[in-house]
């Protein structure tokens, strides 16, 4: 039910940011990818933290490319940076959802030749 209702609002989420310009869902989708791969490096590195300091870090890191963009462009622009810090959170939230409810297992058997990837969800 977790996963059906994070997909649904991403779904949501998702058509809303692409009825803008196309401008503004760029900057979504780069910062979210910047986010979601912050969040994955501080989550596997920094276990000492907690969740909140874990997406609030890679929230200000995935969106920080954004705004040297908008630092370098010849007019500074609000909207951008904001699609910029949304679509790190996003990213962030994902990643955080999927580091803590997921799990991947790799294991290799010489004898057989075989190699077994698992994935876990926890419910």
């Amino acid at each position: 039910m977790k996963i059906t209702k994070t997909l649904l609002l991403l779904g949501l989420l998702g058509s809303n940011v692409f009825a803008e310009d196309s401008n503004s869902a760029k900057h979504f989708g780069i910062s979210a990818l910047f986010g979601f791969g912050s969040e994955l490096i501080i989550h596997k590195n920094f276990t000492n933290l907690s969740n909140f300091e874990k997406i609030s870090y890679a929230t200000i890191i995935g969106s920080t490319p954004g705004l040297i963009k908008e630092l370098n462009d010849d007019k500074f622009s609000n909207e951008d940076l904001a699609f910029d810090i949304a679509g790190a959170l996003t990213g962030a939230l994902i990643s955080n959802y999927l580091n803590n409810n997921t799990s991947i297992f790799i294991s290799h058997n010489k004898e057989k030749e075989a190699t077994k990837v698992n994935l876990a969800y926890n419910f």
